[in-house]
């Protein structure tokens, strides 16, 4: 079982469950050490002063922040406490949203609330139900690690998962970035056409043990290998550099190819090839730049 990171009451109107908080994901990636390559030995990490050129004890180290300037405010243990949200062990459920409203983006870590004991399990439970019955996600705050989180709760199977959340002014907006395009393309019914014929070739339902991290595989691959003496030798595959160009020369032609390839049609003896369809007489192959109609909003 998962060891309890946080123990604390989540508090519904007047109703208060004690509940557990667990990790709902595991680091599965591998860790190294830095070690001395003649002898093993692990390398340590020592604070040294830069202008004295000496190790500094704890008891002289300070907490910095840098101004614009270059200058450094110094800040004490006891000033960062006065800033310290107040300690609570209750995660209070301020509203109720629908889920759709969340953009992902806002969405950071997420764990597992368990109830502690039976009587708490009947209220755990009735939350839960209340929830899915609904379709509503619940917002809420609370103190972990000396620091505030906003947090969305929803049902996941028999459980309620908690996810700590960004606040608004951490997501960069979306026009950040668009204000460096210089113009937006408007694609023909026959591009958009066959363009949504790609995506249903590739639709198929979300099954997450398909995925698998292939990359930590082969570096598992590699230190069994290694652990048992074998040298371990890397293959170069040189390929073909093609580079890419801003905007597709043909981009009805790339769209029908990638159909295609996508159905099997290019070289398959015996098949014959799906008609593609036809392209625009009154559009050129490439997506025709036109001034934008107005920007839409967005939650970015």
């Amino acid at each position: 079982m998962a060891r309890s990171l946080w123990t604390g009451s989540l508090s519904f109107g007047l109703v208060t469950v004690p509940v557990t908080l667990q990790s709902a994901v595991r680091d599965r990636d591998l860790h190294f050490n830095q070690l001395h390559a003649p002898d093993g030995s692990p390398i340590e990490t020592r604070r040294v002063c830069a202008h004295e050129g000496r190790e500094v004890p704890w008891g002289e180290i300070s907490k910095g922040y840098e101004l614009d300037d270059g200058r450094w405010v110094l800040l004490s243990d006891e000033d960062l406490a006065a800033a310290a949200p107040r300690k609570s062990r209750t995660i209070d459920i301020e509203r109720f949203v629908e889920e759709r409203e969340i953009d992902p983006v806002y969405l950071h870590r997420p764990y597992l609330l368990a109830p502690t004991d039976e009587p708490a399990a009947r209220a755990y439970a009735l939350l839960g139900e209340a929830m899915r019955r609904s379709g509503k996600v619940a917002l809420g705050r609370f103190v972990m690690h000396a620091k505030e989180h906003l947090v969305s709760i929803r049902p996941r199977g028999k459980l309620l998962m908690l996810t700590t959340m960004r606040f608004h002014d951490e997501v960069r907006s979306t026009r950040d970035i668009a204000e460096g395009i210089d113009g937006v393309a408007v694609p023909t019914p026959e591009q958009m056409e066959n363009a949504m014929a790609i995506i249903r070739e590739l639709e198929v339902p979300f099954e997450p043990a398909r995925y698998k991290d292939e990359h930590r595989a082969h570096l598992e691959d590699v230190i069994r290998r290694k652990q048992k003496g074998r040298k371990i030798s890397v293959s170069v595959t040189k390929k073909k550099r093609v580079d890419p160009t801003p905007t597709a020369p043909d981009l009805m032609g790339a769209l029908e190819q990638s159909l295609a390839r996508i159905r099997g049609e290019e070289g398959a003896p015996g098949k014959a090839p799906k008609k593609p369809a036809k392209r625009s007489k009154k559009a050129p192959a490439s997506a025709r730049p036109s001034r934008p109609t107005g920007s839409r909003s967005s939650r970015g």
